[in-house]
């Protein structure tokens, strides 16, 4: 804090200066006058640079427009080679690219989708219907999973009048089934696993196909198989099975269990060669696991009951060995499940599943995401990280978001809010705004979390699903619109979106400068700000006091010379590609605070902040 003195004459009058450097993020939890010197509490539009300071961030704009809403937007590899964009608009499937797009299906379910990809195709999940897609020539096929679904063997080494081992359990997305049976020579009526069964697909005898009518016949309802003449005993003998008969048995709302899931995410045992579905409102807290490395294959004894059924399960995340299992707020029991993989002696897998932490549970479905190595998803008190795989441990649910908290939990809709990881940032939007995670930027945020990250906050992003795709981060609207960053366009034009300005702000806390009960005033030399160069570039200042607020006290402009860009309207000899320093040449008396804004708001302009001064004396108690 100054020492203070009174002056005899103005030349005596001490001079005090202050230093605002190493900018950083946004402080939105913390009242104006108490934030870090660091941080802003009115900072919008910006980024952080490879420094850490903050600069305006790229713009956007439209590539097409196609049927509303944008429910998925994907990225496939098929088994040809072939890689491909995929988008989910209103009740199209459309392949796409950043020139526009051609439709290919339409019989979605309008709702958000979920994909994933696996033997060179890409698997959809829209809420309704479970989708494959295949690529040949440059040529679509979207067919139901359940036309190409596997076909279990449920039971082996059945005798003619029934029984034998279960084998493997009926597929969900099958109405067909198998039973291996052994003939013994003798018997020509075989009693299949099922009755009421539909029809039979096919019979063979040792491999040979049996021809309907003039080999056997069929009884639907007591289902059994009767052969024109007996089956001749295994040739192999020792029992093995030689009768083989597929038949289809229809159990209702079999197929719906998975069809009707939006949340998909592989996992496995030293591999991700499982996966696991959820998101059906009918089963709010079952999720159901696949066979291995079969996307097609879903066991009906392969589900599992999360916690109770007062919560759904609103998604995954990965940590090392573990699959976290979030559910939604829940007054009955925990919000978090951790599930690893065991293998017993016979080579069996299973998935025993351990209560975890209670209290905070997830409030939207579309924003997890891995941060690096650091899961996060999003609750009603705002961005939790699941700190430690140990159930038993304190602290296993970290908040991440402290400085953006009373403005993100304030937010409408958070349900609908979506994530993305582009660039070592984890970017959540919700109502076109963004919140921006830094991964290289940790903080200390409060003596009971870990850190926190250093968070940006943008406007007019008005995304409703995201897609990150080698670098690029692309973005779909609810009426329809295809947006992509501006990260592929070269010079000054990456700064707009759609053609408007990109309003970016930093501003410092309303400072007292450590001393309250005394009025300062602003010198009118000695002040200035430090802007980031770019070939086109202004700066408007802006004051605010406790006596008045925002007002406009410089507006400057800072190019540099480029003959690939020349303005003859705002014409400069500069060359340098360095800092340039802006004064505020105007004097502010008598405040008891004082916050600084520099703002940028003109389209196709780059903006950066790096640091700022101001000089000042100290004058009368304040009265």
């Amino acid at each position: 804090m100054p020492r203070l003195t009174t002056p005899k004459n103005i030349a005596d009058v001490k001079r005090y200066q202050k230093s605002y450097t190493k900018f950083r993020g946004v402080d939105f939890s913390t009242d104006p006058t108490q934030v870090s010197d660091s941080r802003s509490p009115l900072c919008q539009n910006l980024i952080s640079d490879l420094a850490g300071f903050p600069e305006k961030r790229p713009g956007w704009r439209t590539l097409f427009q196609v049927s509303a809403p944008i429910n998925g937007m994907f990225f496939a590899v098929f088994a040809s080679g072939a890689e491909a964009f995929l988008l989910h608009g209103g009740t199209s499937l459309y392949a796409w690219t950043d020139s526009g797009a051609t439709q290919i299906f339409n019989a979605m379910n309008n709702a958000r989708s979920a994909a994933f990809s696996h033997g060179g195709k890409l698997y959809l999940l829209d809420g309704a219907h479970y989708y494959v897609v295949s690529e040949a020539d440059g040529e679509y096929t979207v067919s139901n999973v359940t036309e190409s679904a596997f076909v279990p063997t449920t039971v082996i080494g059945a005798p003619a009048s029934g029984g034998g081992t279960p084998f493997e359990a009926v597929n969900l997305l099958s109405s067909r089934r198998i039973n291996s049976m052994i003939g013994d020579g003798e018997s020509t009526v075989f009693q299949l696993d099922s009755k009421d069964i539909e029809s039979v697909e096919s019979v063979k005898v040792d491999g040979v196909e049996k021809t309907a009518t003039t080999d056997y016949t069929v009884d639907l309802e007591a289902g059994t198989v009767t052969f024109t003449s007996a089956p001749p005993a295994s040739e192999a003998g020792g029992g093995i099975d030689n009768v083989v008969i597929e038949f289809t048995k229809t159990v209702s709302g079999y197929a719906e269990r998975i069809e009707q899931c939006t949340i998909a995410e592989f996992y496995g045992y030293n591999n991700d060669n499982r996966l696991f579905f959820t998101g059906n409102p009918e089963y709010p807290n079952w999720d159901f696991q696949s066979g291995l490395d079969d996307p097609t294959y879903f066991p009906d004894t392969g589900y599992t009951k999360i916690g109770a059924d007062t919560s759904a399960i609103m998604g995954y995340l990965k940590q090392y060995d573990t699959l976290s299992i979030v559910k939604s707020n829940n007054e009955q029991d925990a919000e978090l499940f951790l599930r690893t993989p065991e293998m017993h002696e016979d080579g069996s897998v299973i998935f025993p599943v351990k209560q975890g932490a209670k209290g905070v549970g997830a409030v939207s479905r579309h924003a997890f995401a891995n941060l690096r190595d650091d899961p996060l998803f999003l609750s009603r008190e705002g961005v939790f990280a699941i700190a430690s795989t140990s159930v038993g441990q304190e602290r296993v649910l970290q908040d991440r978001s402290f400085y953006v908290n009373a403005r993100l939990t304030q937010e409408s809709g958070l349900e609908n809010a979506v994530a993305v990881i582009w660039n070592g940032y984890y970017i959540l939007c919700v109502n076109g705004h963004c919140y921006v995670a830094d991964s290289r930027q940790q903080t200390g945020a409060s003596k009971t979390e870990q850190y926190s990250y250093e968070w940006y906050y943008w406007t007019n992003v008005p995304a409703r699903m995201f897609l990150e795709h080698s670098g690029a981060l692309y973005f779909g609207t609810a009426d329809g619109k295809v947006c992509k960053f501006n990260t592929d366009v070269s010079g000054m034009a990456r700064f707009s979106d759609d053609g408007d300005p990109i309003v970016a702000r930093w501003s410092t806390k309303a400072d007292t400068f450590g001393i309250f009960t005394r009025r300062k005033t602003l010198l009118k030399k000695g002040a200035g700000v430090m802007i980031k160069p770019y070939n086109r570039s202004s700066v408007k200042i802006y004051i605010a006091t406790d006596r008045q607020h925002e007002r406009l006290i410089r507006e400057s402009f800072m190019d540099i010379f480029d003959f690939g860009d020349i303005d003859f309207s705002r014409f400069t000899f500069n060359t340098l590609d360095t800092p340039q320093v802006k004064p505020f040449n105007t004097k502010v008396k008598k405040f008891i605070l004082l916050q600084m804004i520099f703002e940028n708001d003109a389209a196709n302009e780059g903006f950066g902040v790096y640091g700022a001064q101001v000089q000042y004396t100290i004058g009368n108690y304040v009265k």
